[in-house]
């Protein structure tokens, strides 16, 4: 398959290896006041080059975010964002510090992008779970070239579609086609693990089913009319006029109720399908049972159905019935066929909206609103965010209760918003994490996440806050120092964590339960004799200090790290060891 090139590609390919692992700092721990609702607590907030955080994050994440949701600079000259990668390559040094300036003044602009793009996205392929999306939101100015890399780094297989965000407000500055449209990109790890995520929830359901439980729940009760109710009220008139024009309600009387309030609701056309509510209380449409191919069916497609009530024969399909007949016969024993009022009406089968509550996510979704209103109740400003409604409307079709959400250009904060708006509005544990370089990441960023979990702005569902916490990050120092040797002023955990990661250690141990074993991978144990203000020796004396009584089973071999070794070969093999010297032996994630 073709591929793009590009200035500086064959530098940028495989920098994300070489970019240096830092260890992440926590500044402060912030949670709601103890009146807010339960919320997630255990989100992130990273100020920071995206690269490095991301590539601090894959020890604890590797393979383990559901979904990345992104709005990456969209490149139109007038962002002034500014390439600061340090790739060795003398074509990109130059572009260090600069900012990325517009078409025909900046030649190598589309160039810089796809160079700072690459290395990213790498990483969050890493950090992608096998059954995980990736949702990106671009316009016309880097589509292609996006598009392009994606298939590139995800594999074609994995191209779920783009979706067209209309946002019905044309570009007024433009000397071309004015787009009104940007463009969503999603792609899977594994398209096999996605396709079932490429549902949502139709809109107005939870609204048609509660209209439907209230109308329902008044069969047998009396009813008024509500023009008549009005005008009585209105004119202080005798209530004998209501109690001569009562009517006792009936299923009859609730499929019109129903019929008559659906038709006033802005629903799509597909939900208004559903107007008919059965005995039963549940909602449906009819849907015709017609065979849908070109050729007619099989013979046993064209047996009979008789009315129930003139026990006659009704008219078959030109073509057969789309179901055979123990299909039929099962769908009439559940009443799920639907007869007209005699037999010259061909039956139709039921479709019941309870079991038909998600749609395909479609491919235009429009949506014209902004965030103004909502920045100026918390009193910040950020340029052209992504709306919070439209953000959470989108993720809830793709995340489960206790998903995983990164957003690497984390911005105003939309996706955190987003995140404990779904975890309040349906109990989940949704956790988020975020990355912003920029300087506002405190005081925006951070700030409106801390004003959506306690509470902001005259309405009580939002002054009641979305309760939950999170904690805020910066980049700290390197974990290996500029010889190589390990950072003696990293945290032990740390350290810990990324070699377990490395190794890829199945079940990994608490530090202070079991010494200086990290791990166990199948039966071959792992450990990590480290000191960071001394000289560790795997020797005899080593070997004799250790304790494995806490694991469930023997060992059969080691894997032993340390800054030196005595044994000799042979007495290696009699132990069955594998000796790996700290920091040679230490593999670069």
């Amino acid at each position: 398959m073709p591929q793009l090139t590009w200035i500086g590609k064959d530098k940028v390919k495989n920098h994300h290896h070489d970019v240096p692992f830092h260890l992440l700092e926590k500044q402060y721990d912030f949670k709601a006041n103890s009146d807010k609702p339960e919320n997630s607590k255990n989100n992130m907030l990273i100020q920071g080059d995206n690269l490095l955080a991301l590539k601090s994050l894959l020890p604890k994440y590797e393979g383990k975010i559901n979904c990345i949701y992104i709005d990456p600079p969209y490149n139109t000259g007038n962002e002034k964002w500014v390439y600061n990668d340090n790739v060795n390559d003398p074509r990109i040094k130059k572009w260090l510090g600069e900012v990325v300036g517009k078409e025909g003044e900046d030649l190598s602009r589309h160039d810089k992008w796809l160079c700072m793009m690459y290395p990213r996205l790498k990483l969050l392929h890493r950090l992608l779970a096998d059954d995980g999306v990736i949702i990106i939101h671009i316009d016309e100015n880097e589509y292609t070239n996006l598009h392009s890399i994606l298939i590139e780094i995800f594999g074609k297989t994995n191209d779920l579609g783009t979706i067209i965000w209309d946002k019905r407000n044309p570009k007024g500055d433009s000397q071309k086609i004015s787009y009104q449209h940007e463009s969503i990109v999603l792609f899977g790890k594994n398209q096999f693990h996605t396709t079932h995520k490429l549902k949502r929830l139709k809109k107005n359901a939870p609204a048609m089913l509660k209209k439907a439980k209230m109308l329902f729940k008044k069969i047998g009760k009396k009813q008024y009319p509500e023009n008549l109710k009005k005008v009585v009220k209105e004119y202080n008139l005798s209530t004998e006029i209501l109690e001569q024009n009562k009517l006792i309600a009936d299923l009859e009387w609730v499929n019109q109720e129903y019929q008559d309030w659906l038709k006033k609701q802005d629903f799509s056309n597909g939900e208004k399908a559903y107007k008919f509510i059965d005995e039963n209380g549940d909602i449906f449409q009819t849907v015709s049972m017609a065979w849908p191919n070109k050729e007619k069916a099989p013979d046993e497609y064209f047996i009979p159905l008789i009315h129930p009530v003139t026990k006659k024969e009704c008219p078959i399909p030109e073509k057969g019935w789309r179901y055979p007949l123990v299909t039929m016969e099962k769908m009439l024993k559940n009443n799920e066929i639907i007869f007209g009022a005699d037999e010259v009406t061909q039956p139709r089968s039921k479709y019941l909206l309870k079991e038909n509550l998600y749609e395909n996510t479609p491919s235009i979704l429009a949506f014209g609103g902004s965030d103004d209103k909502f920045q100026k109740e918390i009193g910040i400003h950020f340029e052209n965010p992504k709306p919070n409604e439209f953000s959470t409307e989108l993720l809830s079709s793709f995340l489960k209760p206790n998903s995983i959400v990164l957003d690497s250009f984390m911005g105003s904060g939309t996706t955190a918003h987003a995140v404990l708006n779904l975890n309040a509005k349906d109990g989940g544990n949704r956790q988020f994490i975020g990355i912003e370089m920029m300087d506002y990441a405190e005081n925006i960023t951070a700030e409106r996440i801390r004003r959506v979990i306690n509470g902001y702005g005259s309405k009580a569902e939002t002054q009641k806050g979305t309760g939950g916490g999170f904690s805020f990050y910066t980049i700290g120092e390197t974990l290996f120092d500029s010889d190589g040797n390990l950072n003696n002023q990293a945290d032990l955990i740390s350290i810990r964590e990324y070699i377990a990661h490395s190794e890829k250690l199945e079940t990994v141990f608490d530090n202070h339960t079991s010494g200086y074993f990290l791990g166990l991978n199948y039966q071959t144990a792992y450990i990590f004799y480290y000191e960071s203000d001394q000289i560790t020796t795997l020797s005899l004396d080593f070997l004799r200090s250790l304790n494995a009584d806490f694991m469930a089973e023997k060992p059969q071999d080691f894997v032993i790290y340390a800054d030196k070794c005595t044994l000799t070969d042979e007495q290696l093999a009699q132990f069955k060891i594998r000796f790996k010297r700290i920091p040679r032996d230490i593999s670069k994630l």
